[in-house]
């Protein structure tokens, strides 16, 4: 188990701002819903970087870096799972600023 206190999702600005009116985020990965896939795709912090070069250098959409507090998914009863070193949020992830701590816009 990772001993981080804030894991991140790299989401696409659009998916992102749609969901605020929802109250949740419900996509897993690019093109992939939570309902599809059953988590949320994160990385650690110092991640960030192979993920957007790995899925999302051939895509011209604004992309941002989603910081998500442990603690604060934990309270809100979304369980984080780990697998082979990267978190999984498994769940829906609330618009909640105890959850979301941070959101920096990144570039492909």
């Amino acid at each position: 188990m990772a001993t981080v206190d804030v894991i991140c999702h790299v989401a696409i600005e659009d998916d992102w701002e749609m969901s605020r009116g929802f109250g949740q985020y419900e996509v897993s990965k690019r093109g992939v819903p939570l309902d599809d896939a059953g988590y949320v795709r994160a990385t650690t912090p110092e991640r960030v970087a192979e993920v957007v070069r790995d899925g999302y250098a051939d895509l011209s959409l604004p992309l941002l870096r989603i910081d998500l507090s442990l603690a604060g998914l934990e309270r809100a009863g979304v369980p984080v799972e780990w697998h082979d070193g990267d978190p999984r949020v498994v769940g829906p992830i609330p618009m909640d600023p105890d959850v979301v701590v941070g959101e920096e816009p990144l570039k492909p």
